[in-house]
């Protein structure tokens, strides 16, 4: 090859931008504290298929959100009433896990001061993977054991919350 062949050749960029490529350092900027050649070689960093493949196998599935919107049936008022204490403490392992993040009550009507509540049926925020572990979760409760929750009529819907703050 000739010489002006050679030179032309290295004047190009590399075909390949990330090949091992020379870093070039000035005679200007060499002093005694720098005893190295002025021509240093980085090696190029690979990524291991093997650490993203293990990253992706050991990763748990999504948990997703649901809100349960769960009606009660008719006339079960005063079992609802009974049951109450028992549903509160079955759900309290379920809060800790973080399978309900939200829960409580609806009403008929907001009770004047004094008046006891008309229950109407129970909204629920629960996290899982999939709408059939939320149906497992909700058939332990005891509105469902006790027949108080109208579950023929009752809602299992996919949900992203946007805002959860306690009153």
């Amino acid at each position: 090859m000739s010489l002006r062949v050679t030179r032309a050749l290295q004047s190009k960029a590399p075909a390949f931008p990330h090949a091992r490529v020379p870093l070039r350092v000035p005679p200007s900027h060499l002093s005694s504290s720098y005893p190295s050649a002025a021509i240093k070689t980085f090696p190029t960093p690979r990524k291991s298929i093997l650490a993203f493949q293990s990253r992706n196998m050991s990763s748990a599935p999504a948990k997703r959100e649901f809100l349960c919107i769960l009606p009660d049936k008719p006339g079960m008022q005063a079992k609802r009433v009974e049951v109450r204490p028992n549903h509160l403490e079955g759900v309290k392992p379920n809060v800790a896990s973080g399978a309900i993040v939200a829960g409580g009550a609806m009403l008929n009507a907001h009770p004047a001061d004094g008046e006891a509540p008309s229950f109407k049926g129970s909204m629920m925020l629960a996290v899982a993977e999939n709408e059939a572990q939320v149906l497992e979760l909700l058939n332990k409760d005891i509105y469902v054991t006790s027949g108080v929750w109208d579950m023929e009529n009752a809602q299992i819907i996919p949900f992203k919350s946007a805002v959860r703050q306690a009153l």
